[in-house]
């Protein structure tokens, strides 16, 4: 009876671990429907790490948007697991998080590739303007001097004329 008993357990013992499901201490569940992970994000952007700072910071340059981007560059913190390598292009799903934009722990958030690419425009979310890419920034920024320097050219050759008549009138 002893044996029956210790056979029984020990079938029910290998039944329950093979059973049972494999578990990871930081598994994350399948992803949100692009839709809905927009939706619960901050921040949407296809952008390029161009420099990794202290504690997971990284800037992006950003070159496609659709939602919370109106600059061409932008700081956001890797969610402390998967860090940001520098020089890759990336989708970024990203949420405020203690007081600062961090990516979404688990999600959509990884390199870009076909399949992001194919997410996106399967999603039917269109693209918002990402604010400004750096040629039209530079652009913006000239384009914006050049009035007052217009300006100021013009104040000056009627000065330059204003004394010149002035003199004139001296001299006679």
């Amino acid at each position: 009876m002893k044996k029956l008993f210790t056979a029984i357990l020990l079938i029910l013992v290998v039944t329950i671990l093979c059973a049972a499901p494999q578990v990871e201490a930081l598994s994350c569940a399948p992803p949100l429907p692009v839709k809905e992970e927009l939706d619960d994000s901050t921040v949407v952007f296809k952008g390029k790490a161009v420099q990794i700072k202290k504690d997971g910071l990284t800037v992006f340059q950003i070159d496609e948007a659709w939602k919370g981007v109106e600059i061409s560059q932008l700081e956001i913190y890797d969610n402390g697991w998967d860090p940001f390598i520098k020089d890759t292009e990336y989708l970024v799903f990203g949420s405020v998080q203690e007081g600062v934009l961090r990516m979404n722990l688990c999600g959509r958030t990884g390199p870009w590739d076909n399949a992001s690419e194919a997410a996106m425009k399967d999603s039917g979310i269109k693209s918002i303007n990402p604010g400004l890419t750096m040629d039209a920034e530079k652009s913006k920024q000239q384009g914006g001097y050049a009035i007052p320097a217009i300006i100021v050219v013009i104040v000056v050759a009627l000065l330059l004329l204003f004394i010149v008549l002035i003199r004139k009138m001296w001299k006679r």
